[in-house]
């Protein structure tokens, strides 16, 4: 008996070990994986209704700060916002991911929320009180009412010279918060000291002098690395470059310093206000290098840009902002599909241990080998800690090389099965990740209402099958009684084509406001957009601009489908007028057009995906039937002849699969 109680002691003790390291594998499993095992099931309920495990993960999966300690005390509101801001959580952090010189990307909210990632915490409690709303990129964007550039300043974590971009998040007109990006400048910084054809530097809009690479020996120019403006400069010739280049002008001029006279070419970087010059280099290398650097600075704005219109829209269209209540904070970097991977084989390696556990359990029961027992038990310790390479101690016996064989060969499949399902998950994960994205800009580009127009009613619909979307639409209205109704296609498909609509899209909305003018507006779009478009892509698009007083509408067509008006009378009117795509040429001839829109006026907007569905025969739906369907129903309201059109067209195509992406926008003027 005695010698049987011996036994169930050693097996039940090492069993107990062994389990014991199998839950220490089991750890990383965190409660993101639990969340997204859960699906859409809501997990966390509240007094106006529920959000789902998905919206509570992607808020976690990001830092959240509530100002000014932390958020201990949440109040309703902000419980609100946090939950609106699941989606814009999502892009803000695959957008910094994707972005090599992206160092850091936020979102602040008027109420003191702050999402951002990479997950900076702790170094926000280090500082606490923190309110995002007192910062000065805050401040400053909210100042502007558009996108700014910081001054550069040396990034206190990282030793890096950084700038920040900031726009703000504008709902109804109203400040609701600001998106921030802080920008690594190591590229430019470094791209700047391998120029050995002159000696360049970065002038700001003050004219002071912003990056420049280290000094050569025997530098004859110090006159232009003095603190300050070199606006401000006791040498003419000096401040008149100066001058010049804050101005955006491009060229070279010959300076007289004091060591000798030089030649310096610059170019500007209307993006961010800067301009580039080198010193004794030539003006084809200097426009070259600022176009450069000027890409990178747009691109970057218009990420933001995106970002910030995406809050705006889900600050103003969440109904029914459940109340979500955050007991704990995550702050890992966890991504859900990572962890979700690990659980399968935890739970295998749990299996394992317990099997190997009442093998070693029978031969110490055996044998009562209590060392055996003491360097399994260290040897399972050290692989419950993650260390995948230990050894199990040999004595020299054959059983325990038997042993430490079996436990070698234990280990190296453990190690071959987490690689295979880190690449699995890497896979998996960046579809999933690149799905999210076209989702998310889908939602931006085509939303399920779009924005009314007084004293006119407008509907648009999109029958855009499966992730891809190349197009969007979009009207708003502006101060001085004004509104913009747009549409406009890429001609692209995927993810890359999505992100130039969205990028167009807010590019067409800043030009629409700083202009007035729908040619103008596109004729900047163009130049904004002409070096981002790749691989052949353009963008075409009709921008119409109402005097909501005097109902004249002014256009532009750049390359778009023309659309037309029926008149309340029946009358068919086409829209003429066009030029070239956008993105083809850096400058495009553009002009504005003009028409008058009177009472119960019918504007049909359209892309060619409309007229090019095809039925089982092969037979495109046509504008002819487009314009006879309007026509039969110009009296109802833009709601309803957009309801007839979608039926006819479902009916038209049928089971048939589409190759284009139909889009349509109806504006009608109320009687």
């Amino acid at each position: 008996m005695a010698k049987i109680s011996s036994f169930n002691r050693l097996s039940l003790g090492l069993l107990a070990l062994i389990l014991l390291a199998a839950l220490v594998l089991l750890g990383p499993i965190s409660a993101a994986s639990i969340l997204d095992m859960g699906g859409d099931r809501d997990t966390v309920p509240g007094e106006n209704g529920s959000m789902t495990a998905k919206d509570l993960a992607e808020i976690i999966a990001a830092g959240v700060w509530i100002a000014p300690d932390g958020g201990d005390n949440v109040s309703e509101d902000v419980m609100e916002t946090l939950l609106s801001l699941s989606g814009p959580a999502r892009i803000l952090r695959i957008m910094v991911q994707e972005e090599v010189v992206s160092e850091l990307g936020y979102i602040g909210t008027s109420n003191g929320v702050l999402v951002f990632w990479p997950d900076v915490t702790e170094t926000l409690s280090l500082i606490a009180p923190f309110d995002p709303r007192e910062r000065p990129w805050y401040l400053e964007a909210a100042r502007a009412k558009g996108t700014i550039w910081t001054k550069p300043y040396l990034n206190q974590s990282t030793g890096i010279l950084a700038i920040t971009c900031a726009t703000p998040i504008s709902v109804e007109g109203n400040l609701t918060g600001v998106v921030g990006m802080d920008v690594s400048l190591a590229e430019i910084d470094s791209d700047l000291a391998n120029i050995s054809s002159g000696y360049p530097f970065l002038l700001d809009g003050q004219g002071a002098v912003v990056m420049k690479p280290a000094v050569p020996e025997a530098f004859l120019w110090e006159e232009i690395l003095v603190p300050g403006s070199l606006l401000d400069s006791k040498n003419s010739e000096l401040a008149d470059l100066a001058e010049a280049m804050v101005r955006g002008e491009s060229g070279t001029s010959f300076v007289r310093l004091g060591k000798g006279s030089t030649r310096i070419a610059y170019a500007p970087l209307p993006s961010v206000g800067w301009s580039l010059a080198v010193t004794s280099g030539d003006e084809e290398l200097a426009a070259a290098k600022a176009s450069q650097y000027d890409q990178l600075f747009r691109r970057i704005s218009g990420q933001t840009e995106i970002l910030a219109l995406e809050t705006g829209e889900a600050l103003k269209y969440r109904e029914g902002g459940a109340v979500i209540a955050l007991a704990s904070r995550q702050n890992g970097e966890g991504e859900g599909v990572g962890t979700s991977a690990t659980l399968p084989f935890a739970l295998a390696a749990a299996a394992i241990f317990v099997l190997l556990a009442g093998l070693v359990g029978f031969r110490a029961g055996r044998s009562a080998l209590g060392s055996m027992i003491d360097k399994v038990a260290r040897a399972f310790e050290r692989v419950g800690a993650g260390d995948l390479d230990t050894k199990i101690e040999e004595d020299g016996s054959k059983d325990m090389g038997s042993l430490g064989e079996a436990f070698d060969k234990m280990t190296t499949d453990l190690k071959d099965q987490i690689s295979l399902i880190e690449k699995r998950s890497f896979e998996v994960g960046r579809s999933e990740k690149e799905q999210e994205v076209s989702e998310e800009v889908k939602r931006f580009l085509l939303p399920e209402r779009i924005p009314q127009v007084e004293g006119y009613q407008v509907a648009a619909q999109s029958l855009v099958e499966g992730r891809d979307c190349c197009h969007f639409y979009d009207a708003f209205e502006m101060e001085g009684a004004k509104a913009v109704v747009v549409m406009a296609e890429v001609s692209g498909k995927g993810l890359s084509a999505a992100m130039v609509a969205g990028l167009t899209r807010s590019l067409i909305r800043a030009a629409a406001r700083r202009f007035s003018d729908p040619a103008k507006a596109l004729r900047e779009t163009n130049l904004q957009i002409s070096d981002d478009v790749r691989n052949g892509m353009m963008v075409s698009c009709f921008c119409g601009m109402l005097d909501l007083s005097s109902h004249a509408m002014n256009y532009a067509n750049a390359g778009h489908v023309p659309p037309f008006v029926v008149s309340s009378d029946g009358f068919v009117d086409t829209l003429v007028g066009g030029a070239i795509s956008m993105g083809a040429l850096d400058h495009i001839d553009l002009d504005m057009e003009g028409w008058m829109i009177d009472p119960g006026d019918v504007l049909v907007i359209y892309n060619d995906g409309l007229i090019e569905i095809e039925n089982e025969k092969n037979e495109r739906f046509g504008t002819e039937n487009l314009i006879s369907l309007v026509k039969n129903n110009k009296e109802r309201s833009a709601q309803d002849i957009m309801k007839e059109l979608e039926t006819a067209i479902r009916e038209h195509m049928g089971d048939q699969s589409q190759r284009s992406d139909p889009a349509v926008m109806i504006v009608k003027r109320s009687v």
